[in-house]
């Protein structure tokens, strides 16, 4: 081959290049078409390097993207959340530049957003804290951070069996579980999972960045602060924040949420010590936190019978708040609510002991109290007005029973309440002693009486009412020593002077019959003993000649009875009476023999005889209608 002959070099592979203009297959290697000299398009190896790159960043990127998915995202089986964006809400009211800074109030029900110094936007909602009867007991301003979570002071949780949060006027969202220790003061917890609102993800908090709080009360109202004396809280670190911030608010860090301060709810102010909130899981669900601080105690029975209303009587509901003293209570008092502290339900059993005492349900209501109930209770206005209803229901000898056993079981009683009870003990047996003086059993009384003088030896009521059992045994000389015993308050000069007067006059009656009647009566009615076996009513009747007695008295005393031999006047007209004599006539202790009597029924008074001058003109006769004291003064 000559040195200019063309050399044609085969391709070692099978891979050619084709020319674009004359079709012409070429070696891979060369750069100009062997056939026309037309250049060669090469592919680019670089090219195809980009490309496989830039897939496999996207491959990377999808993985990711999948498996953070499912760290946030409800499982398979859940329907997708519905996004919730601030923008929804009414956005944040803006200040005039020109102006100072306006705190604008929160108003009730209105949703808003936050802004931070870079535009942020803080969702916040009211969490609404429900009763196991659907009552709202607390009502809780709270930033919503990380798609659905808030934090929450414990002890306005406590009690509340349904947990909603409130967006606005129209939406509200259940709050199923959280975060939380048992010790921790407050917890972090998170909506359903049905429900994401976008909102700024929750970070640890940090010493050494800047610390900004975001009033929930005033909008667009903030200050840099710092937390002094940090102390870490489970999952929480707690501090107090410089400045005077009093007011529910939220920390940032660089637009990172790390805090909360929640106003009177709680004092202090609460960073975020976990987990970064993108990776945050509940750990216990709301029913389980309900179980726990405040399920079969004696607070959720006071939640249950304090919701009782007008479909229940008094009774019902008292047995319903008595009953829940049986159950021990599982808060402290420091973080018991108000209504449900034992003070307060006392007060409202106390208000249906009266109305149903007032309503006649006495023995009821005593049924209900036993006395180691009252002893546990220690409150000295339920004790009282127990008593009264077992007054009333039972008498008064229970009543002062059931005081006894009480007051002997109280730990410690106050001096007011030693001077109450003392005075409401004189007024039961001063009571006492009256009804059974009243209803005729001057032994009952005297036993009574006794009993009150050694409970409450100093009392000078209870004294007196000695002093008048006497009177009404006509013992003067018994009166006389008992009144003068003890000495007397000015209070009590009246009563006094006329016990002395009735002293006075029962010594005046000494050795007369002294017959009691109806001040200003026409009648005097007396009682005499026949014969001393025989009980008769008489009538003192002055215009009488004889006494007479019923024909069924003269049977009984076996008395002989002649034909009527005695013509008598009556004002029946004139009647033929027979005439007996009878052995003796006794009043008041006072006998008197051999009376003659006539055998007569008066009209209309069978059983009644008359007490005729026969027998009057043996004694001088004192007679004070206006008082309704007769005398007789024997001869």
């Amino acid at each position: 081959m000559a040195e200019n002959d063309l050399q044609i070099v085969l391709p070692v592979s099978d891979e050619v290049l084709t020319c674009p203009k004359c079709k012409t297959a070429n070696p891979l290697e060369s750069n100009f078409c062997l056939n026309c000299g037309a250049r060669l398009l090469i592919p680019s190896t670089s090219n195809f390097k980009w490309s496989w790159i830039i897939f496999l960043v996207i491959c990377v990127a999808g993985f990711m993207a999948y498996f953070r998915l499912r760290i946030t995202e409800p499982e398979p089986h859940q329907k997708a959340p519905i996004e919730i964006s601030p923008a929804e809400t009414p956005a944040p009211r803006i200040t005039e530049a020109k102006t100072p800074k306006k705190e604008v109030p929160l108003k009730k029900d209105e949703a808003i957003s936050l802004s931070t110094p870079s535009k942020t936007k803080i969702p916040v909602g009211i969490v609404l804290i429900k009763d196991i009867n659907g009552k709202v007991i607390n009502e809780i301003p709270a930033p919503v951070f990380g798609g659905g979570w808030v934090a929450l002071p414990r002890r306005a949780c406590l009690g509340g069996s349904e947990w909603i949060l409130k967006m606005g006027p129209d939406l509200e969202v259940s709050i199923w579980a959280g975060i939380y220790n048992d010790f921790d003061k407050i917890g972090l917890w998170r909506i359903s999972e049905d429900f994401k609102i976008e909102g700024p993800e929750l970070y640890p908090w940090s010493g050494d960045e800047q610390l900004t709080w975001l009033s929930l009360t005033a909008i667009n109202t903030s200050e840099t602060v710092e937390l002094d004396n940090p102390s870490v809280q489970g999952k929480f670190t707690e501090g107090i924040l410089t400045g005077d911030i009093r007011d529910s608010g939220v920390l940032m860090q660089q637009d990172r949420a790390v805090g909360w301060t929640f106003g009177d709810m709680i004092a202090g102010a609460f960073v975020w010590h976990g987990d970064e909130g993108k990776y945050l899981q509940p750990e216990i669900r709301v029913d389980d936190f309900y179980r726990i601080t405040f399920a079969n105690s004696r607070e959720e029975e006071f939640t249950r019978a304090l919701a009782m209303g007008a479909d229940y009587s008094n009774i019902e509901r008292l047995e319903a708040l008595a009953g829940a003293f049986r159950y021990d209570p599982k808060l402290t008092a420091a973080e018991t609510p108000a209504h449900l502290q034992t003070k307060s339900v006392l007060e409202s059993i106390n208000k249906l002991v009266v109305a149903a005492s007032k309503a006649g349900f006495n023995r009821e209501v005593a049924n209900i109290f036993e006395s180691q109930f009252l002893v546990e209770a220690a409150d000295v206005d339920l004790l009282l007005n127990v008593t009264r209803a077992t007054a009333q229901g039972y008498g008064f000898e229970e009543a002062i029973e059931l005081v006894d056993l009480v007051v002997d079981g109280f730990p410690i009683i106050s001096e007011p309440d030693s001077i109450l009870l003392t005075n409401f003990f004189s007024e039961l047996y001063q009571n006492w002693i009256t009804v059974l003086f009243n209803q005729g059993n001057l032994q009952g009384a005297w036993r009574a009486y006794q009993l009150g003088g050694r409970r409450l030896p100093d009392d000078v009521k209870i004294h007196l009412i000695g002093v008048q059992l006497a009177l009404a045994e006509n013992n003067w000389a018994e009166a006389e020593e008992l009144l003068a015993m003890k000495e007397y308050p000015a209070s009590l000069n009246d009563k006094i002077t006329n016990l002395q007067n009735q002293i006075s006059d029962l010594k005046g009656q000494e050795g007369k019959i002294v017959i009691n009647f109806i001040p200003g009566s026409h009648q005097i009615p007396l009682t005499a003993i026949l014969n001393r076996s025989s009980s008769q009513k008489f009538i003192v009747d002055t215009g009488a000649s004889l006494v007479t007695i019923p024909r069924s008295t003269a049977q009984e005393l076996g008395l002989a009875i002649p034909n009527p031999k005695r013509k008598v006047f009556t004002a029946g007209g004139v009647q033929y009476a027979p005439e007996v004599n009878i052995s003796s006539i006794t009043i008041e202790g006072w006998e008197v023999k051999n009376v003659r009597a006539l055998v007569l029924d008066i009209p209309n008074q069978p059983d009644w005889g008359l007490l005729g001058l026969n027998y009057l003109q043996r004694f001088r006769m004192d007679m004070n209608t206006e008082e309704g004291v007769l005398l007789l003064e024997p001869r």
